[in-house]
Formats: structure tokens, C-alpha cells, sequence
């Protein structure tokens, strides 16, 4: 089982590493991200992922074990022994909405959030855009929602069920001019149809036979509370992200988060930063909202921190993209810095967190947040398949309603709203974990075929660090740009061709010339084909 703690930050806050590990672990245990009976992992394994001794796990374990948090069982393991009772919880809770409210501005008693008293955030001043659309008043006249926001009428819809796509094998599905190693794929071969197909029979009849969550037959275009409840929790077991449902928008993707939230805090006259190279979605979207880009270079470490002039920056910490370096703590704690000292924010793309095969990923910057700086964005499109179009968006308190404000002028209606429905009980009934964990130990033994493929290319033409985590291998031509662009035109007519990293790069000199970057993608092939494959590429290398 991978359990993703709050380590880092309590170890600053501690004395010592096994201080920092009983503290974090007992949070998780309080905020039901290990709820009574689940089982901890060994000490073994926690001591890997987290660099300790096994002496200081079994001491935090002991320290627990002491204060009634957990118990042992003799050649069995240790298991959480605490239990909030549903009115005791609902208690605590109630009196911890109180208390947050009193801090962040939120309305515990009508569960709506409304503004902090700097109306603005903390020393944030929305893009022109949105004061616009706040200026035009109520667009939606009708029912309010669970938000304060007034809106949502409408004629009810029948859910259509889409039909199933073949299982066939990957390779008679490629065309003339498919990429065999393309990136960013995941395998459908692995998808768990029968399940996903009755939380969507499940869905389908909840929808007919009874009204939907806020009692009419429309969810808002906030998405499903269900769903949110499930990716509050989700979050807090994964990636130790503590976030209330109020605090989640659900959003038809990521880029739609993405360019949704550019055109509320960008525009013209006002400057954000994009990592160079980065993801090519994120300069679209920066460049429709008519910011200028202020581009910060990559090491081999992440993004470089700066003292930009700048309202955001949006940053890949976990994985950087496309180059897969892991940004370290020191790095992360200046950007946090450098957005308190600026009066800005931080955009956190976690695009493919949840596929880590080895070690552990360092903490997000959400979950390191304390002034209310850093916007977070996930998805299920690679962990389920990229037709489900469903992302969201964790914000700060202060920036939800208006969130919610923006995101109902373009979708008064939540879409996808029977997969909304299918995915909360595909969450909380456990299967979207199972599936997870399926898919974590089949990639991770293709990752390695492919590590073993590149390794063995004659002459060893690409420079590459291996990745411990994504769906892509990132590697760095070792030759010249010609013999490269040689290469990878001779891949592309046999079929083998990967995506090339110069196109996510930004060259101010354009007489500058760069190492090119190959992204090879696996998850979608089979240990056979990334064989297959790389043989046929190493025939091209020799030829």
C-alpha cells in the first residue's frame, strides 16, 4: 500500500525524523486518509520511501501503538485501531469548518464560501476579464446552489452509455503513420471494463429513479459533490493534500482548468512564468489570455527559482514536463517564498502523480501551502483512458467562489454528468485503487524493458537519467542535430517514431543550438512490442 505523508513539512517543524514520521502519520490518521483497520505499510517499506532507519519507523509505530492510534497483530502487521464516530466526526468537523472559517472566510454554517475581507484574495487583483463578468451580475437566474451561486434551470437529460472500444492488440491497430513509442499514452487493454461498466449501470439507475444531489435532475457545473467528496479523500491518501469538497472544481479536463483559470488571473499588461521546455497546452492558453510569458529554464533538478515580475507561475514540480526531473524541497520552498514576497500564485500541474513505480514523490506544493498561493490540477484521463473527460481543480479558499463564478458562465450544467456519478462510486467503493495498482505494477515492468532497450542501442546514442515515475522515458540525442533529424524521419517512416522535445522548448537566441530531447513512450505497449520496437530501432541506428 503507498501512503503519501506529510513528512517534509513536519520534519521542518520537528525535532527529530521519527518526531516528523509520528506526527505525520497520526494527521493522516485523524483526517481519515487511514481510516480504522487499515493496514500500515511494513517498516521496511516505509523506511525506503521515506530514507530512514527501520529503528526510527518501528519507534514512530511504537509511539502510536502507545496512544491507542494503532495495533498489532502477531505475523499480521500493524493496523489503524482509531475510530471517529459518524457524530463525533461530524462534531469535529463542524467545529474544525469553524475554525478554518474564521481564518480563510468561509461560511461553515451554509456551507458556501464567501469573500476574505481583502475582497481580492490575499493581494491578488483578478484579470480584467473576470471583473468584467463579475460587473455583468447574475447570469443565471433560478435555483441557488450548495456555493451561494445563484443559477441553474433547465429540462432534464437522458444519459447515453457509450459503447465499448475493442481490445484488440496495439500494434494491428497502427496506421501508416502511427508512433510506436508516442507519449503521454496509456493501455485500454488494462482498463477494468466489467467494473467501470457497472459503477456506470450503477449511475444510470440512480439518475432515473431519483433526483440528483442538490434535488432537481442537473448537477452544477461545479460537478458532483459525490465526486468531490471522493477526490477530497482521494488526495489525502495519494498526495497527503488536505482539501475540503468546497474547496475542489471539477472541470471537463485539465486544459480546460488550465485556460480557465489564465483568463481569470491573466491578461494583458500582466506577465506569467512557464517552465522552458513545458507542456505546449499551458503556452496556448497563456497566449489566448494575452499574458506575456516570462520563460524560467530547466536543470536537471526542475525549474530554476527567480525573482520574476510576474502575477504566476506555472510549474510541474513532481514531474517536471517534458524533462522528468523532480524539483527538491529547497527549490520548492523558494517558489512558495518568491509567491508570498510577489503577491502571486503558483499553478501546480500534478499531470501524471499518480504513476510512480519506485521511491516516493516529494511533497506538492499544495500540500506545503500556508498562505493561500497555489492552485492545484489533476485528472483521470490518463488513469482511466482520455475519453473520460474529467479533471479538477483544488484552490484556495478566497479564489473558490469565483472559481465557481467563471467556471457556470461557460457550463451552467456539469457535463459528463453520469461519468461524474460512475467515477465518485468508482472511488469510493475501492476500484479505482485497485485498478491503480494493477496498472502501477505492469507499467513499472515496462518501463524497464524499455530502459533495457535504450541501454542496449548501439553506441549508446542517447544520454538519459531513468524515470522512477510518468508514462515517458525522457532522453538526450548524444550526436549532432543532423544525424538526429536523420533518425527520427528514418522512425517515423517505419512506424517507431517518438515525439521530439525541441517542440516544448522556447529559444530566445534562435542561432542557439539545442542538445534535442526524445520522449519515449511505453505505458500503452506491451513488454514484446517496446522489444520488438527498439530492435528495429537499433537496426535504424546501424544503417
Amino acid at each position: 500500500m503507498d501512503i503519501r505523508l506529510s513528512y517534509e513539512r513536519r520534519l521542518e517543524q520537528s525535532a527529530s525524523k521519527r518526531e516528523a514520521l509520528y506526527e505525520s502519520l497520526k494527521e493522516l490518521i485523524l483526517n481519515g486518509g487511514l481510516p480504522s483497520g487499515e493496514r500500515l505499510p511494513s517498516s521496511r517499506k516505509l523506511a525506503e520511501l521515506y530514507g530512514l532507519s527501520r529503528g526510527t519507523v518501528s519507534q514512530a509505530y511504537d509511539m502510536l501503538y502507545a496512544e491507542g492510534y494503532v495495533r498489532g497483530e502477531q505475523g499480521s502487521g500493524t493496523y489503524v485501531a482509531f475510530r471517529r464516530s459518524d457524530v463525533g466526526g461530524r462534531a469535529q468537523a463542524h467545529e474544525e469548518a469553524h475554525e478554518d472559517a474564521a481564518k480563510e472566510g468561509v461560511d461553515s454554517g451554509s456551507n458556501s464560501l464567501r469573500s476574505t475581507e481583502n475582497s481580492e484574495g490575499p493581494s491578488f487583483v483578478m484579470s480584467e476579464w473576470y471583473r468584467r463578468l463579475e460587473a455583468a451580475g447574475t447570469l443565471y437566474p433560478g435555483r441557488t446552489s450548495s456555493y451561494g451561486i445563484e443559477g441553474w434551470t433547465g429540462t432534464e437529460r437522458i444519459p447515453v452509455i457509450q459503447t465499448e472500444e475493442a481490445k484488440e492488440p496495439l500494434l494491428g491497430r497502427l496506421g501508416r503513420n502511427a508512433s510506436l513509442f508516442a507519449s503521454g499514452q496509456t493501455d485500454f487493454r488494462l482498463f477494468p471494463t466489467r467494473e467501470w461498466k457497472q459503477s456506470l449501470h450503477a449511475a444510470v439507475r440512480d439518475s432515473l429513479e431519483r433526483p440528483m444531489e442538490d434535488g432537481y435532475r442537473e448537477l452544477p457545473g461545479v460537478g458532483s459533490l459525490r465526486l468531490r467528496e471522493a477526490i477530497a479523500s482521494m488526495l489525502l491518501r495519494e498526495r497527503g493534500i488536505t482539501a475540503r469538497p468546497e474547496e475542489i472544481v471539477v472541470t471537463s479536463g485539465s486544459k480546460q482548468g488550465l485556460a480557465l483559470i489564465l483568463q481569470m488571473l491573466a491578461g494583458p499588461g500582466s506577465a506569467i512564468v512557464l517552465e522552458n521546455p513545458c507542456y505546449t497546452g499551458i503556452k496556448e492558453a497563456a497566449a489566448a489570455a494575452g499574458a506575456s510569458i516570462i520563460h524560467a529554464e530547466v536543470d536537471e533538478h526542475g525549474i530554476i527559482p527567480g525573482d520574476w515580475d510576474a502575477v504566476l507561475a506555472a510549474v510541474t514540480p513532481n514531474r517536471q514536463f517534458p524533462t522528468g526531473a523532480v524539483l527538491p524541497a529547497s527549490r520548492r520552498s523558494e517558489l512558495l517564498a518568491w509567491a508570498e514576497k510577489r503577491g502571486a500564485l503558483l499553478l501546480e500541474d500534478d499531470y501524471d502523480g499518480e504513476f510512480r513505480y519506485t521511491g516516493r514523490p516529494g511533497e506538492p506544493l499544495k500540500s506545503l501551502d500556508r498562505s493561500g498561493r497555489v492552485i492545484y490540477l489533476g485528472s483521470f484521463s490518463r488513469t482511466m483512458y482520455s475519453g473520460l473527460r474529467i479533471g479538477y481543480i483544488v484552490a484556495p479558499a478566497w479564489l473558490v467562489p469565483r472559481l465557481v463564478r467563471a467556471k457556470t458562465f461557460y457550463e451552467p450544467y456539469a457535463s459528463g454528468q453520469l461519468e461524474q456519478l460512475a467515477m465518485a462510486r468508482f472511488i469510493q467503493e475501492g476500484r479505482y485503487a485497485r485498478h491503480l495498482g494493477r496498472i502501477r505494477r505492469e507499467y513499472r515492468r515496462r518501463l524497464a524493458a524499455l530502459h533495457h532497450g535504450l541501454e542496449s542501442l548501439p553506441g549508446k546514442p542517447f544520454r538519459w537519467r531513468p524515470a522512477h515515475a510518468g508514462l515517458h522515458q525522457y532522453a538526450v540525442w548524444s550526436g549532432s542535430q543532423e544525424s538526429y533529424d536523420g533518425l527520427l524521419e528514418q522512425a517515423r517512416r517505419l512506424g517507431l517514431a517518438w515525439a521530439d522535445g525541441r517542440r516544448y522548448q522556447e529559444v530566445a537566441d534562435k542561432a542557439a543550438v539545442l542538445a534535442p530531447g526524445a520522449l519515449f513512450g511505453f505505458a500503452h505497449l506491451t513488454e514484446e512490442e517496446i522489444k520488438q520496437g527498439m530492435k528495429q530501432l537499433a537496426e535504424a541506428c546501424w544503417s
